[in-house]
């Protein structure tokens, strides 16, 4: 609201632009309407028809919950509808209060055009220039393009941006797992260490922990997990899938072998390099590992991670 939209109305007051329910004009044409939670699907009913089993009540209990947080988000919702004044507190509260990034990206894009039907190309220009000034400042990870074959004002995510979201999304989805989420810590202390002592052994333990991380990750893939079970139930028992590259062939995540090839090959790397993984093969070193080595290994290890993980969303690692 500081920065683009409270200098866009300066501007309009300086320019004497002549505009009318302008902040009404932006919430009906930008700002998304709350929407109700979907109702859960329950597994199973007694003989009254009520649910009964403690999984469907907790689901029962989180969808009433979620009920009246829809409630309450519409009414405000409904209330500032007509009024102007109301309609520009909803808008800062929606921004102090947005339910994620991709919302407030997204209603950046759609508030371009009542700016520039109230004043043409004077007015939705300096919107332009406001919302580029904006992302440019405080360094977020997209870029804004001017509308063109009569489409909107569109902001992009960047590849910087996708990569940082990526790296984000990859915490999260460690966290939901103490094992994994101590991998994490003990990746990002690798990291850190390096503050002080950017050596071969010190490039070499971070390679290790990111390689400690995925491969944990992986064995808790939906999966590997059903393959082991079955090889555990067969008679007799067969061989389960134990090792990164073992998991890689029974994973069925790739879109192509030459991926699956590649991932295998970085990792018979980790191997195979003295030091890292295990002692490997000193005749196989043709240099020693330097930081080229951790940037680019760490690139592509983290590049994996959405195959490794159902967790991860790339949709909400795009969007959002």
């Amino acid at each position: 609201m500081a920065e683009v939209f409270e200098p866009l109305f300066e501007f309009i007051e300086e320019n004497e632009i002549e505009v009318e329910d302008l902040w009404l004009d932006i919430f009906q044409s930008a700002l998304p309407r709350p929407a109700p939670p979907v109702e859960p699907t329950y597994q199973d009913y007694n003989d009254t028809g009520a649910i009964y089993l403690p999984e469907d009540i907790d689901k029962w209990i989180a969808f009433e919950e979620a009920m009246e947080r829809y409630r309450a988000a519409l009414e405000p919702f409904n209330n500032s509808n007509p009024d102007d004044e109301l309609a520009r507190d909803y808008i800062c509260d929606f921004f102090n209060d947005a339910p994620s990034e991709y919302a407030i990206v997204e209603t950046l894009e759609k508030a371009f055009k009542p700016f520039d039907d109230a004043g043409g190309d004077q007015l939705s220009n300096t919107y332009f220039v406001a919302v580029q000034t904006f992302i440019e400042k405080f360094s977020l990870r997209y870029d804004v393009r001017r509308p063109s074959f009569n489409r909107r004002m569109a902001i992009y995510p960047t590849l910087p941006g996708l990569f940082t979201k990526m790296l984000r999304d990859l915490k999260l989805s460690s966290a939901q797992d103490a094992a994994l989420a101590e991998l994490m810590v003990a990746f990002e202390e690798s990291i850190r260490d390096l503050h002080d002592e950017r050596s071969p052994r010190k490039v070499k333990q971070c390679i290790a922990a990111q390689f400690n991380l995925l491969e944990a990750m992986l064995s808790q893939h939906p999966n590997i997990l059903a393959y082991n079970a079955a090889m555990e139930n067969r008679i007799p028992q067969g061989q389960k899938a134990n090792t990164f590259g073992a998991m890689c062939n029974k994973a069925g995540v790739w879109p192509h072998n030459k991926v699956m090839e590649a991932a295998k090959a970085i990792y018979g790397f980790a191997s195979d390099y003295p030091g890292i993984r295990h002692g490997g093969t000193p005749a196989s070193q043709l240099r020693e590992v330097d930081m080229r080595d951790l940037l680019s290994i760490s690139v592509i290890l983290t590049g994996l991670s959405p195959y490794l993980s159902p967790s991860m969303d790339p949709e909400k690692i795009y969007l959002d």
